[in-house]
């Protein structure tokens, strides 16, 4: 039942920080644009950088979370065990 509850908290903890870190990706790419390009673009053109942030912000999300939990699973080898039992 505590392995349950480590890999719940787990999961809960990892989803958390995917969604701070996608909110804060699309946070600094929303400004970085409006302040550098908006400016510089036409107005019937700067519309068609708001989904192309959006896409940015997830795939360069996805990617910090990657490398978090590649970070996290080396620290702590026991958990890795744990979740890769989880799994098969």
């Amino acid at each position: 039942m505590i392995k349950k509850r480590q890999i719940v908290l787990f999961v809960l903890g990892a989803t958390v920080f995917n969604v701070l870190v996608t909110l804060i990706c699309i946070t600094i790419l929303m400004l970085l644009y409006s302040i550098l390009l908006v400016p510089n673009i036409p107005e019937n053109v700067s519309f068609i950088g708001f989904p192309l942030i959006f896409l940015a912000s997830f795939v360069l999300s996805f990617l910090i979370y990657q490398k978090a939990l590649k970070l996290y699973l080396k620290k702590h080898p026991a958990n890795n065990r744990e979740i890769n039992n989880r799994q098969t």
